[in-house]
């Protein structure tokens, strides 16, 4: 079964090129490229005209300013039922694609295969090492929206079965998500969502203040559920850590983690978190509170790219 990669792509003049290039050397279980220009002023789109010529899978559609606009135009002209969405400045590393795809064949209620989160590019120790640690996740049991496949209509179904679509209708983000991919982590965590390890995707951090917007980010994901979205919010309460869930989340996860140097990560960057919340919460809070005033006030379409996604790094 053949797939279509889907790359929203908002001011990306510097990397979409070395991305297309990447992708364009995807063999023929990719039939379709297709690149949802939104909002861009740079030129991203002039890139992206000029690649066509080299690439005749390559199509090119627009739609209104905000990834989850982006999602959605995408999702409505895909012609295949995998679609495989990646942001503009990613490069997979080799294998990733096909190994998210594998997943999605061979967990049949699966409605979405996530890439692994990996941190890589930070300053030298120690303050790399602390970086680092502090964006490490001990096992992984969410949707990195850098990289990530879903199969329409296993979604589609997952969507009509939580009462947010009709039966049978394509899926369909809100438009004012914070982040997708943590809506979409609380609508599919469980037995819909497959995390692959052979699919690896890896992120740069570089300072403190980087780790500081990526958790304030997170946690306006998370505010948004439990005010906009009760019912995801309580679903999506059992993945979370709590006094309740600590024992069997701990254990789930120390399963899941790929080897004991892994563990030694995880737990390392699970008490560093928890430190940084305590002396850094204001500011934390803060950030939280003035991307939430955005989505608010309309400002949503611009949330995604400004508001704290640490850049990715190829390969």
């Amino acid at each position: 079964m053949a797939a279509s990669i889907c790359l929203p792509a908002y001011n990306e003049v510097r990397t979409i090129e070395a991305t297309l290039t990447e992708l364009s050397r995807l063999g023929p279980e990719v039939d379709e490229i297709l690149v949802c220009l939104n909002g861009c002023t740079d030129g991203t789109e002039r890139v992206v005209e000029a690649f066509r010529g080299r690439e005749p899978r390559l199509a090119v559609i627009e739609s209104e300013l905000g990834k989850n606009n982006a999602w959605n135009a995408l999702v409505a002209r895909a012609r295949n039922r995998r679609l495989v969405f990646t942001d503009a400045d990613v490069r997979p590393a080799e294998g990733s694609i096909s190994a998210l795809l594998r997943a999605l064949e061979r967990s049949p209620r699966a409605a979405v295969a996530a890439a692994f989160e990996q941190p890589r590019g930070a300053p030298p120790p120690p303050l790399g090492t602390v970086l680092r640690l502090l964006t490490t996740s001990l096992g992984q049991d969410y949707i990195s929206g850098r990289l990530y496949a879903i199969d329409r209509d296993r979604l589609g179904a997952v969507m009509a079965d939580r009462g947010l679509l009709p039966a049978g209708a394509l899926p369909r983000l809100p438009v004012d998500l914070v982040t997708e991919d943590s809506w979409l982590t609380a609508l599919v965590a469980g037995d819909a969502l497959v995390v692959v390890p052979d699919a690896p995707i890896h992120f740069e951090v570089d300072s403190m203040a980087d780790v500081v917007r990526a958790l304030a980010r997170n946690a306006a994901a998370r505010e948004q559920l439990r005010s906009s979205y009760p019912e995801l919010y309580r679903r999506d309460g059992a993945r979370l850590l709590s006094a309740q869930t600590a024992p069997r989340i701990l254990l789930d996860r120390l399963r899941s983690a790929p080897g004991p140097f892994a563990v030694t990560r995880g737990l390392g960057g699970m008490a560093l978190r928890a430190a940084i919340h305590r002396v850094l919460g204001e500011r934390i809070r803060a950030q939280r509170d003035r991307i939430l005033a955005d989505v608010s006030a309309g400002r949503g379409g611009r949330v995604m790219a400004t508001s704290g996604r640490l850049p990715s790094k190829g390969g």
